[in-house]
């Protein structure tokens, strides 16, 4: 398994993968299909210029799953950083593709500085929070709506070294 960062000059793999994700798992993002389809390949590179993305994948190139994290997020915390774009390919799934994208944001967010990472998962989801649980995170007491009115959304949270 391999794990990259996606900078810039990667905007066609990120929009691949981004694409995908918002067509099989629309509920789970705040944005949709339609906000970034018809986007000109410029805007993938200047998302991956300000948010720190990673991909995982049986060949460097060929993402299955990707994880991003953003600083300043969260107004209660600003050493607080915040995963975002988590997806993987259905063919990926249960397999640690995931996993290893999270992982590596996770990791560069504390190499930034951040003391703290949080995300918000579908309550439903509960594939997702068992992954998270076991990467160390913990539901907050915190629910936020969500993309979807009748699926809200739990906060989860935890502490980095």
């Amino acid at each position: 398994m391999r794990v990259w960062r996606l900078d810039p000059e990667r905007a066609a793999e990120w929009r691949a993968i981004r694409l995908a994700a918002l067509i099989d798992a629309p509920e789970a993002f705040g944005s949709t299909l339609d906000d970034w389809q018809d986007r000109p390949l410029a805007d993938f590179a200047e998302r991956l210029a300000n948010v720190p993305t990673f991909a995982a994948g049986r060949t460097e190139g060929e993402p299955l799953a990707v994880a991003a994290w953003q600083a300043g997020l969260d107004p209660s915390d600003d050493q607080r950083g915040w995963l975002l774009s988590v997806y993987a390919r259905p063919e990926a799934r249960g397999r640690g593709f995931a996993e290893t994208a999270i992982r590596a944001a996770i990791a560069d967010a504390a190499a930034q500085g951040m003391t703290s990472i949080g995300l918000n998962v579908r309550d439903r989801a509960a594939h997702a929070q068992a992954l998270y649980r076991r990467l160390g995170f913990r539901p907050s007491d915190r629910h936020e709506p969500s993309n979807s009115p009748d699926n809200p959304e739990i906060e989860m949270l935890r502490s980095l070294p």
